[in-house]
């Protein structure tokens, strides 16, 4: 599917102008009204997103990517078969791709439910050692690290989409790669959530320079027809964390009442207890439009 030129503030999907929301620093969010599609202005360049996704720090970190990453493990693994069970339930599968696989615990997950051929892609070279040292085929890059060709009976983009400065040609490489049939499983913020609505300039998905796109449900069914992909499912995403990890969010959103409840939790001994939430994200299941009868 061919692109038109667009001026870097006109809405990726339709062309047309974009209000802005926020200002952050040296960006601006701005949002389609039309669309429900949120965009940072300016655009970050292909170098400044390899040098941020490149260092270990990526995923231990306290700005860019993930707070400490490892230290959710259990609670990631969790997660990661909840959401697997939900993928299952469309049709069994053989082979999967992961995209952004980090450190490798989804794959690790999907073994452990069966599917027998797991293949993993992320940008940080860290990440992809870890994958590799949990014996998970991965591989440095992005999509363009798979031969192309249809191998794949579904691929997963968890905290993905978000990343792509352009989504309609790297949608068209992720359909290239899926077998009749396949399924493909996004997560991504959902720029109309609660969470995002009441966090306002606060919402924790609002991360410059990375998130370059937000979504909404309507964006993203739009961004997904526009890349002949037909959504067969959506819900509200959900994950499983620890009272203190909820609790030290809501500290950043209202600081005095947050740390009062985060005090009062470490005194009752809640501060560990595991709880499934919503996350503020979009779980999306979608299947290229030609293998739909």
């Amino acid at each position: 599917m061919t692109q038109k030129v667009l001026s870097s503030d006109a809405c990726v999907l339709c062309g047309g102008p974009q209000r802005a929301r926020y200002h952050l620093g040296s960006h601006r969010l701005l949002y389609c009204p039309r669309c429900k599609l949120g965009q940072l202005s300016p655009l970050p360049t292909d170098a400044e997103l390899q040098a941020l996704y490149a260092s270990e720090e990526y995923f231990a970190g306290d700005g860019a990517g993930y707070a400490d990453y490892a230290a959710d493990d259990p609670q990631h693994a969790r997660s990661f078969r909840a959401r697997l069970e939900w993928l299952l339930r469309s049709g069994p599968v053989d082979d999967l791709l992961e995209i952004g696989c980090g450190p490798g615990l989804f794959l690790v997950e999907a073994r452990r439910l069966g599917v027998p051929h797991v293949v993993g892609v992320d940008p940080n070279p860290w990440a992809v050692a870890q994958a590799r040292a949990r014996g998970v085929e991965a591989h440095v890059g992005s999509i363009d690290a798979i031969d192309a060709g249809p191998r794949f009976d579904a691929i997963v983009m968890l905290d993905v989409l978000e990343h792509v400065v352009a989504p309609l040609p790297f949608l068209a490489a992720v359909r290239a790669r899926l077998r009749p049939g396949g399924r493909l499983l996004v997560m991504t913020p959902n720029i109309r959530s609660l969470l995002a609505r009441v966090s306002g300039r606060r919402w924790v998905s609002l991360k410059p320079p990375e998130h370059v796109r937000y979504y909404s449900p309507r964006s993203v069914r739009r961004v997904l027809r526009a890349a002949d992909f037909d959504v067969l499912t959506m819900r509200a995403a959900r994950q499983y964390v620890t009272v203190a990890f909820v609790l030290t969010r809501l500290e950043r959103l209202v600081p005095r009442p947050g740390h009062v409840l985060r005090r009062v939790a470490a005194a009752l001994r809640l501060s560990d207890r595991v709880v499934f939430v919503t996350n503020g994200s979009i779980d999306v299941l979608s299947r290229p439009s030609t293998s739909i009868p």
